[in-house]
């Protein structure tokens, strides 16, 4: 990557840089993207120029999408904090934005969700931001609450992220449905099956219906089936740990159901 020259402006160098990481993370090179990238932050780090905030902002995004794709994303760690020190010191909302979501999907990565609240509560976000990145801030925060055991907090800030994602981003609405329908159940809701079988995610979205039909039913045993049928995907989208806690609402339901059963049954008859 040193092959790339100095320009008499620092802005279409980045750029440069930009779109070399582009074409190595799109081609699958990950050694040389994870080596373009730190050079490329390298060389951001020698200037401060307003102008080129938001030009940085996205080399941040690669650069912490390199290491997660090639590397382990736990070595841009300790860069992505620097970062962000740098960005706060020189009034870089742009980039102190970025940043904070790319730190705290960092540790979300690795499950490290006293950390990720540890960071959040003590850094301090810009009054003017995008849309794009309020909605990953309200998702990991969403996910930060469910596993604190908030589920009504964590429901309005997926909730939030999921009205104000853009419809184009598909991945990531399915990604935040799936963490919201856990998390309604945790509180009690039973989510409507359109909600759940919308064309374009109902393959996806296949393992989950099957937990809300055991949910619905109080049926235990459909619940230990389907967890155990699609473990792996549940584990992927790490969303294990709150299922398991599912169990107790499914036990509830059934007990409910059951004394429903039984109140409809005359004294007379019982007699």
């Amino acid at each position: 990557m040193s092959d790339i020259k100095p320009c008499a402006l620092p802005e279409a160098e980045v750029y440069a840089y930009l779109v070399v990481l582009m074409f190595l993370i799109d081609g699958g090179r990950g050694e040389e993207a994870c080596a373009c990238a730190t050079e490329a932050v390298d060389r951001i780090r020698e200037f401060n120029r307003r102008t080129m905030d938001s030009l940085a902002a996205r080399v941040y995004f690669y650069y912490s999408l390199s290491f997660e794709r090639f590397g382990a994303l736990e070595n841009a760690r300790a860069t992505l904090l620097a970062l962000y020190r740098t960005s706060a010191l020189r009034f870089d909302e742009i980039g102190q934005e970025t940043l904070v979501n790319l730190l705290l999907r960092n540790y979300l990565h690795y499950n490290l969700y006293d950390q990720a609240e540890k960071f959040r509560s003590r850094v301090t976000l810009p009054q003017s931001r995008s849309i794009q990145q309020q909605c990953r801030y309200l998702y990991y925060l969403g996910r930060i609450r469910a596993v604190q055991l908030e589920y009504t907090e964590a429901k309005e800030c997926l909730t939030q992220a999921y009205q104000k994602a853009p419809t184009s981003a598909k991945a990531f609405r399915l990604e935040i449905l799936k963490w919201t329908t856990i998390v309604r159940m945790l509180i009690g809701e039973i989510p409507e099956r359109k909600e759940l079988t919308q064309p374009e995610m109902r393959v996806q979205l296949e393992p989950y219906f099957e937990l809300v039909q055991a949910v619905r039913m109080g049926d235990l045993a459909a619940f230990a089936s389907a967890t155990e049928k699609h473990g792996v995907v549940f584990g992927t989208d790490k969303l294990n740990n709150l299922i398991t806690r599912l169990r107790a609402n499914v036990i509830r339901t059934g007990l409910t159901r059951i004394n429903t059963a039984y109140s409809k049954i005359a004294l007379s008859d019982v007699a």
